[in-house]
């Protein structure tokens, strides 16, 4: 093989991967962290700080890298499950403890918020949202017992 032959070789295998890496390098940085990964993240840290631990103290007993620890604290990098346990276990947390609360179902407190008249009584407020909803979701309205009646006005 002559010297201009590895050297095109060379260059393109350089390119290549220049090209890959800067490719890579792109997605990395337009795809955002995950909101639930910085919440576990800010848990994390909250309870460590509480606890009095440094990072250095933490990473060493969970067997993972002060760096990594300081990643996965501001969201950076997302937690396994099996993680979450160990990060539970080392703050004396449930694991639950550490994750954001469920999202609420918006559809009802959309409902509420419906521009209708002020003068209106709760009950009657809360029989529209559920009309709405009916109509939305194509359920059937909420049965109240006796609140199911229309009140006149």
């Amino acid at each position: 093989m002559s010297i201009h032959t590895r050297n095109y070789f060379a260059c393109v295998e350089h390119n290549a991967c220049g090209i890959d890496i800067r490719f890579a390098w792109v997605y990395k940085q337009s795809v955002p962290p995950d909101p639930i990964y910085k919440h576990i993240g800010a848990q994390i840290r909250a309870k460590r700080k509480k606890l009095g631990l440094k990072q250095e103290a933490l990473a060493s007993e969970l067997r993972i890298s002060r760096g990594s620890l300081a990643n996965i604290e501001i969201g950076r990098q997302s937690v396994l499950v099996h993680q979450l346990y160990k990060f539970a276990t080392a703050l004396h947390l449930k694991p639950f403890d550490l994750m954001p609360p469920p999202p609420i179902d918006h559809s009802e407190a959309e409902h509420t918020n419906l521009p209708i008249p002020s003068d209106l009584k709760a009950q009657q407020k809360k029989q529209i949202a559920n009309l709405f909803l009916q109509v939305d979701t194509n359920q059937k309205p909420e049965k109240e017992g006796s609140h199911a009646k229309t009140t006149k006005r």
